[in-house]
């Protein structure tokens, strides 16, 4: 599990990278890379939103944009099982005040699932794939959430190396963590500010030892963020090279053509938005408990609490 669970997240902050960056080569370029993705529709009429207070407003989609990524356990996304979403995460796009926040839910977030009752809120994806999924982040949490993008397992670490690597400040025990099953050309010399390459990636972004999964998934927000700001270096025609070999393992429902204004917007002050990023976790551990059911362990958290921050950093509401 762990090692699919880190091939997910290599895979995962490579499209969103190219996804928020890749707009400084035009909106063309963009519309010709998501043409290569599998588009799935959902039932926008079965996504339980139910948005009636001034509060959770909706606004225009070129000031706010809003979607889910999903990082699936199974390497068949068309099966029926699907596989559970062990990497969820909100990105919420803000042209108003120029900032990208990127919201994780934990996948052990106990939930009521719509049809299944109270249970993991990463199991939602084996039972209903995206469909269900969404429906469960909208009814438990009060969104209005639409639009995803889903990554499946084809391999692609081989990214990480292809930018130049990224760079991360580490402890000395998640360097430990990481030489624990390194070759000797890539093994980590010591803590402290590092470049690393995507086999080292990789195996930091599912280190959940070094403190907990809680722990894992800002080590992935941190990856992401690092990654972003790599590929923003990059020529057009580097980007170019590398979105070939990654878009065509997406699966997504956006529609490209509503977001020309957005992309606009973004390529006129990208440095304003890679230095505007946030990075929470919805449920946080700081209103949150362990929460064991019949011997299995569950993420419990004050609802209330956790709905309050999903109005400060989905809906931009203080």
């Amino acid at each position: 599990m762990l090692k699919k669970d880190g091939k997910v997240w290599i895979v995962f902050v490579v499209i969103i990278a190219i996804v928020l960056i890749a707009i400084l080569c035009g909106y063309l370029f963009i519309k010709s890379k998501f043409d290569k993705m599998t588009y799935k529709e959902l039932d926008e009429t079965d996504l339980g939103i139910e948005i009636n207070n001034d509060d959770t407003a909706q606004v225009n989609v070129e000031d706010i944009t809003k979607f889910v990524i999903f990082g699936s356990d199974s390497r068949d996304t068309d099966n029926s099982y699907a596989g559970r979403s062990d990497t969820i995460i909100i990105v919420v796009i803000n042209n108003i005040d120029k900032s990208i926040n990127l919201i994780s839910v934990p996948r052990d977030t106990y939930v009521e699932v719509p049809g299944y009752g109270m249970t993991k809120i990463n199991h939602a994806y084996a039972y209903g794939q995206e469909q269900l999924s969404i429906k469960t982040l909208n009814t438990n949490f009060g969104l209005d959430l639409t639009q995803y993008v889903t990554i499946d397992f084809s391999g692609l670490v081989n990214c990480i190396d292809r930018v130049g690597g990224v760079e991360l400040t580490l402890s000395q025990d998640e360097v430990d963590f990481i030489n624990s099953e390194m070759t000797p050309e890539n093994k980590i010399a010591s803590a402290g500010t590092v470049t690393l390459n995507g086999v080292q990636a990789l195996k930091h972004s599912r280190n959940r030892y070094v403190g907990n999964d809680f722990t894992r998934a800002f080590r992935q927000r941190e990856i992401l963020i690092a990654l972003m700001k790599k590929v923003s270096t990059m020529s057009p025609e580097e980007i170019l090279d590398l979105s070939d070999d990654i878009l065509v393992n997406l699966t997504t429902n956006m529609d490209i053509n509503m977001y020309k204004d957005m992309f606009l917007k973004l390529s006129g002050d990208m440095s304003t938005y890679l230095s505007n990023i946030n990075s929470v976790q919805i449920p946080s551990t700081d209103y949150g408990y362990d929460n064991w059911v019949d011997g299995i362990y569950y993420f419990g958290f004050d609802m209330e609490r956790a709905k309050q921050d999903f109005n400060k950093y989905y809906y931009g509401n203080e």
